[in-house]
C-alpha cells in the first residue's frame, strides 16, 4: 500500500502508518489540516515519515528566529556598505519612514554546506555552513509617534547570513553557534534576494529579485540602496545608487575557516530572480522570473563551474493543448553572449535606460511593442521601444526581459516562481504561482504577442500549477544554431495543477479559496532524486495556512507534509540527502503573521488569531533523518 495517499482518503488516515513498504524507502503519511488556534498560529505537522525501518514524526527545528543573537551577532540585520546597523528605512510612496535597528522577518533562501577542511572546535560534531537570504522586512515602527507601522518592502537593503552549525555526529541534530552578515560591499549591496540553490560544484546561487526599473530609476534616486552606500538624495548620475547593480545572481564561496565571497554575476542578465537553477553540467541554468508578464531564460556558461562568461536565451510558446494548465513546445531565442567584466564596465562607465532604448507610448517608425514587466518601481504596460545602434550586448544583459521581448520571446508568464530539476529522469519543474493575466484565452488586451492561451476555469487556474519540461540534447536555438548544452528544455506540460475549493469541503480550511487537499500557488520547488519526490511550498493568499507537500514523480501521489503559522509562507527548500549520513529538508517560516498577507481576512483573523503569531521568521529544518541515498 502506498503511503502518500489518494487525496480521498488523506484525512481519515492521516495519523497511521501503512506497512508494506520495502526496506529503504522513504515515504509519508500525510498531515491532516491544522483545526485549533494553536495550530494554525505555529509551524504544524502531523505527518509520518516512514525509511523503510521505523517511523519518524515530522518536527520542525527552529535554528533561530530573526533578531536572536547567534555567538552575540542578531540574525536579519540589517546594515550599510560599512557594517553598521541601518537606524531610519527609505520612505514609502507616502513619505513615511520607519525607526530600527531592523531584524528582517523575512528569511528565504538556505544552502546548508559541507566545506571541505572545516573542522568543529566541539567534541562529537561535524562543522558545517548555512547560507540564508533575508528578503525583505515586513513591517516596523513609524519615525513620527502616533503613526501606524510602516511598510517596509522593498524599502530597505537587505541582508545575507554565514551561519556556522555543529551537527551531532550521534543523532545528527543542528546547533547554530555562530553568525555574521555575508559582506556585500564589494557588490554595492543586496537588493529583495529570493530563493537559491547550492550549486554542484557546492556555491550558494542566489536571485535578486523584482529588479529597480531603470527607466523609471534614471532621474529618481533608488532610495534604499542608498542607504546601503550612505548616498541619500542622489541618482546615479550624481553617485547614488544605479538601478542597473540590481537584478542579478549572486554567487557565495564559503572557504573552510568560514570566511565567505560574494560576486554578482552580470553575464547572467537582469531579471526579477527568484533563483538560478543549475543543471548537473554545471554549465546550464534555468531562471524563475517572478512577476507577471515574464519570460523563461536560460543561461549556458562557457565553461563548467564558472559563471563569469555565457550565452543568454529566452523561451518562446510554442502552444500543443489549453486544457489543464497547458503544455507547449519551446523554442529558444538567443539574446547574446558577454561576461562579467564586458557587462560590469558598461554598468561602472555609467549606462542609463535612455542610452540604451528610445521610447515612446504610441506607435512610431522604427518602434516595436512590447509588453512585459518593468521592474520595481515601474508601470507594466504597453510600451514601444527602438534600440539604439550598437547596443545589442546591453540590451540582452541589463534589459534582459524586454530586449527578449522585442525580439519575439513569451513574455505572458505569471509569477514564474522556483525551479527544480531531476539529474535522473533529466526533467525541469517550474512553479506557475498564479496563471492568470495574459496566460488565459482571450484575456491578452493589449499584448503585443498571443502565445499562451490556456482555456479552463479560471477560478481553478489561479491557484497555479508546476510544470514539468523535458530536457534534451541537440537542441537549436531559433536561428538554426546549436546549443551548447545537452539539458535544453525542448516541451513542457502542467504537472500539479491546484483548484478552487470544492464547495462540500466544509470540514476544515474554512477560510481557503482553492481546494485544501490541493496544492495552490506553489512557489519553492526542490527535487530528489534519492527518493523520486518533488516538494512544494506554497505562496498562497488562498489557503489561510501555506502548506508544505511531498509529491511522489513515480504515481503522481501527493502528502501534505505541514503547514506554516497565518500570513507566514514555506521558504528556502532545500533537500540535503546525506551530510555525514544524515538527511534533512530545509526550510523557513517567513513573515509568519503578516499584516500584508491577512489584509483580505476578517477581522477574527487579522486583528485576533494574528496576535497570537510570533512575528519574528524562523530559519529551521525538518530532520534529522536517516541519509537518503
Amino acid at each position: 500500500m502506498n503511503r502518500i495517499l489518494p487525496l480521498s482518503i488523506m484525512a481519515a488516515l492521516a495519523a497511521f502508518a501503512v506497512p508494506g513498504l520495502a526496506a529503504g524507502k522513504v515515504d509519508f503519511t500525510p498531515s491532516r489540516p491544522p483545526a485549533s488556534e494553536e495550530e494554525m498560529t505555529a509551524p504544524f505537522s502531523s505527518a509520518v515519515l516512514w525509511d523503510g525501518n521505523k517511523e519518524i514524526p515530522l518536527q520542525y527545528r527552529v535554528l533561530f528566529r530573526s533578531g536572536d543573537e547567534v555567538g552575540g551577532v542578531p540574525a536579519g540585520l540589517i546594515v550599510d556598505k560599512n557594517g553598521r546597523a541601518v537606524q531610519i528605512s527609505a520612505p514609502d510612496k507616502k513619505g513615511n519612514a520607519a525607526l530600527g535597528p531592523f531584524n528582517s522577518w523575512g528569511p528565504d533562501a538556505n544552502s546548508l554546506m559541507l566545506v571541505p577542511g572545516a573542522k568543529s572546535k566541539t567534541a562529537g560534531a561535524n562543522r558545517l555552513f548555512l547560507v540564508t537570504h533575508f528578503e525583505y522586512h515586513t513591517e516596523a515602527p513609524s519615525v513620527s509617534k502616533g503613526e501606524p507601522p510602516v511598510d517596509l518592502y522593498g524599502n530597505l537593503p537587505m541582508a545575507m547570513n554565514l551561519t556556522t552549525l555543529d551537527q551531532n555526529t550521534r543523532d545528527g541534530m543542528l546547533q547554530a553557534i555562530g553568525l555574521a552578515n555575508v559582506d556585500m560591499s564589494g557588490v554595492n549591496g543586496l537588493w529583495i534576494p529570493c530563493a537559491g540553490s547550492l550549486t554542484p560544484w557546492n556555491t550558494h546561487l542566489g536571485g535578486e529579485e523584482y529588479e529597480p526599473d531603470a527607466r523609471v530609476f534614471e532621474n529618481q534616486p533608488l532610495e534604499a540602496m542608498n542607504l546601503y552606500l550612505g548616498k541619500m538624495g542622489r541618482n546615479a548620475a550624481q553617485g547614488g545608487a544605479n538601478a542597473y547593480d540590481y537584478g542579478h545572481p549572486v554567487e557565495v564561496r564559503v572557504r573552510a575557516d568560514g570566511s565567505e565571497k560574494a560576486e554578482k554575476h552580470y553575464a547572467m542578465g537582469r531579471l526579477a530572480f527568484e533563483l538560478a537553477e543549475m543543471m548537473p553540467d554545471g554549465r546550464t541554468a534555468y531562471y524563475g522570473d517572478d512577476g507577471r508578464d515574464v519570460g523563461l531564460f536560460m543561461f549556458v556558461a562557457d565553461k563548467k563551474s564558472d559563471l563569469s562568461a555565457g550565452t543568454l536565451y529566452a523561451a518562446r510558446w510554442e502552444q500543443t493543448d489549453a486544457a489543464k494548465g497547458g503544455a507547449a513546445k519551446l523554442a529558444w531565442l538567443r539574446l547574446g553572449h558577454a561576461s562579467d567584466a564586458e557587462i560590469r564596465k558598461r554598468v561602472r562607465d555609467g549606462v542609463r535606460f535612455s542610452d540604451i532604448f528610445e521610447a515612446s507610448e504610441q506607435p512610431a517608425e522604427g518602434f516595436r511593442p512590447v509588453y512585459a514587466y518593468t521592474g520595481s518601481g515601474g508601470k507594466t504596460q504597453l510600451e514601444y521601444l527602438r534600440l539604439k545602434p550598437g547596443m545589442e550586448q546591453a540590451a540582452a544583459f541589463l534589459e534582459t526581459r524586454r530586449y527578449a521581448a522585442w525580439l519575439g520571446a513569451t513574455t505572458e508568464f505569471t509569477k514564474m516562481e522556483g525551479q527544480t530539476h531531476s539529474a535522473r529522469n533529466k526533467k525541469l519543474y517550474t512553479a506557475i504561482s498564479y496563471i492568470e493575466g495574459g496566460m488565459l484565452d482571450g484575456k491578452n488586451e493589449s499584448r503585443p504577442r498571443d502565445d499562451i492561451r490556456l482555456s479552463g476555469d479560471a477560478q481553478d487556474l489561479i491557484c497555479g500549477a508546476v510544470y514539468q519540461s523535458d530536457l534534451k540534447a541537440g537542441i537549436q536555438d531559433s536561428d538554426g544554431k546549436p546549443i551548447r548544452s545537452a539539458w535544453v528544455a525542448a516541451s513542457t506540460r502542467a504537472l500539479v495543477t491546484g483548484g478552487k475549493k470544492p464547495a462540500d469541503q466544509t470540514a476544515y480550511g474554512k477560510y481557503d479559496k482553492c481546494d485544501t487537499d490541493r496544492v495552490a500557488n506553489p512557489d519553492n520547488l526542490k527535487y530528489s532524486d534519492a527518493l523520486g519526490i518533488l516538494f512544494i511550498g506554497e505562496d498562497s493568499g488562498n489557503h489561510l495556512n501555506n502548506f508544505l507537500w511531498a509529491y511522489r514523480a513515480a504515481d503522481g501521489k501527493l502528502a501534505r507534509l505541514g503547514s506554516a503559522p497565518i500570513g507566514a509562507e514555506w521558504t528556502g527548500l532545500q533537500v540535503v540527502e546525506n551530510a555525514n549520513g544524515f538527511a534533512y529538508l530545509m526550510s523557513n517560516v517567513q513573515h509568519p503573521g503578516a499584516a500584508n498577507d491577512l489584509k483580505k481576512y476578517p477581522e477574527e483573523i487579522r486583528l485576533g488569531m494574528r496576535t497570537k503569531v510570533n512575528q519574528r521568521g524562523a530559519v529551521g529544518y525538518f530532520g534529522p533523518f536517516p541519509a537518503w541515498k
